[in-house]
């Protein structure tokens, strides 16, 4: 997951939106990638839908579906639809989400998120069940953790991270740390390691840094991490 800072509540996930910002409602659209046909990054997505056991349930803050860089499309438009699933919301209520609850109680489920008990996906008997379900939590760190906190429920399931030495290629946004990472980046490391395949990283990061190229190319500037930027300011 990334982080735009919290001084300014940018999105944790980002990715889809058109360079420079104008209202898309006024321009063809591509219906998978959801980006202006002027500039559709299918090309740069996998081919085909990948075919994975693990199924996505994404808890989605309200505030994220309507800002204009997300990355969760890219999963959206690279996942079997029944393998991405999208809640947005922030507290989630039993009666109101009964299957999702569903999800929750089950022991095959694992939370992605860095808590204290999290442990490495790494390390885990994956063995045990022949799939898994893949919670993430979707928003800006803070959101996140606002998502976390109003759910205790999520307290039950088992948190995992993925420990890892990868530098984000979601370079047009600040990063709170040099180790952080975008939601799909997140999931496409987590996904490689459930379904054993060292594809689906490069599969599901093409089109990110597809994106990123094209900002960068209309102007944005690629952005080092919070943490890069206090270690410039010390050494002031």
């Amino acid at each position: 997951m990334a982080d735009e800072g919290e001084e300014n509540e940018e999105s944790l996930v980002q990715a889809f939106a058109a360079f420079p910002i104008e209202d898309t409602e006024k321009r063809p659209t591509c219906k998978r990638c959801k980006r202006p046909t002027s500039v559709c990054l299918c090309s740069y997505l996998p081919q085909h839908l990948l075919n994975i056991q693990t199924t996505v349930h994404i808890l989605q803050h309200p505030k994220e579906e309507s800002r204009l860089l997300t990355t969760v499309p890219i999963l959206e438009a690279s996942l079997q639809p029944e393998k991405c699933i999208i809640y947005r919301e922030n507290r989630f209520h039993e009666p109101d989400y009964p299957e999702l609850y569903n999800v929750f109680s089950q022991p095959n489920s694992l939370l992605l998120y860095p808590g204290p008990q999290a442990a490495d996906l790494k390390t885990l008997d994956l063995k045990r069940y022949p799939e898994y379900n893949l919670i993430v939590l979707d928003g800006t760190w803070r959101q996140a953790r606002n998502i976390f906190h109003c759910n205790p429920i999520l307290n039950n399931i088992k948190q995992v991270v993925v420990e890892h030495h990868n530098v984000s290629e979601y370079v047009i946004r600040t990063q709170p740390t040099n180790q952080s990472l975008c939601t799909v980046e997140a999931v496409a490391l987590a996904l490689e390691i459930l379904e054993d395949d060292i594809h689906i990283y490069k599969r599901l990061i093409n089109p990110l840094k597809a994106l990123c190229q094209f900002q960068l190319d209309h102007g944005a500037l690629v952005h080092c991490s919070k943490e890069e930027k206090e270690k410039e300011l010390l050494k002031e």
